[in-house]
Parts: structure tokens; sequence; C-alpha cells
């Protein structure tokens, strides 16, 4: 609180000083008030933004924690694997182990049909 009154003192005794001298670049307080309440719009939606986005993750990070079939399991190892993606076990269940395994043999096994032809 007690930082909050020097701040506003001083704003207060900068715009009377700059006041009585310098008249060139002298704004109306309407104006000044238009960029206050501008600059508090944009702090509003920065900082609802910023809470949506912790809600977005809190809730990536649930789902992520979630427990899944053995088949799900294997089926994520074996898309992250075809899909070139780097192996990514963060349940350490042997049935994305497997499904992975398959995946870089499915990968090897098209990459060797392709030489041949």
């Amino acid at each position: 609180m007690k930082r909050s009154i020097a701040t506003g003192l001083s704003v207060v005794t900068a715009m009377a000083f700059l006041g009585s001298t310098a008249k060139v670049a002298q704004a109306s307080f309407g104006n000044f008030m238009l960029g206050v309440g501008a600059a508090t719009g944009t702090s509003a939606v920065i900082n609802a933004n910023r809470r949506a986005n912790e809600a977005n993750q809190r809730a990536a990070e649930a789902e992520r924690q979630q427990t899944v079939s053995a088949e799900e399991e294997f089926f994520r190892g074996l898309q992250d694997a075809l899909n070139g993606l780097p192996y990514d076990n963060f349940r350490a269940t042997l049935d994305y182990d497997q499904g992975f395994q398959e995946g870089v043999r499915r990968l090897q096994g098209s990459v060797a049909e392709d030489k041949a032809i």
C-alpha cells in the first residue's frame, strides 16, 4: 500500500512539474486517463490469457496421467515410432515399449522393401 501511494504521489508530482515547465508535450487529463484505461485493459487481457493457458496445461497434464488400456499404450507407442516422434514412455509401461519397437520394426521393413525395388 505504501509503495502505491508513493508511486502515485511521484506521478502527480512529476505531472505538476512537467505541466508548469514543458508546454510543448502537454496532454489533457482525459488523454492521460485514456492511456491508463488502455493499459489496464491490456493488462486484464494478458492476465486472462495467462490464466487460461495455465488451466489448459493443467488439464493436459491430468490427461497424460490418466490410466489407459494396454491396447491404447501399445497403439500410442506404435504411432510415435511410425510418425518419427521421440520415445516418450512417461507411464513406464511394457505395452508402450512393445508398440514402439513394433513401429521401428515396421519402418525398417518398409525401408528395406524400398531399397529392394
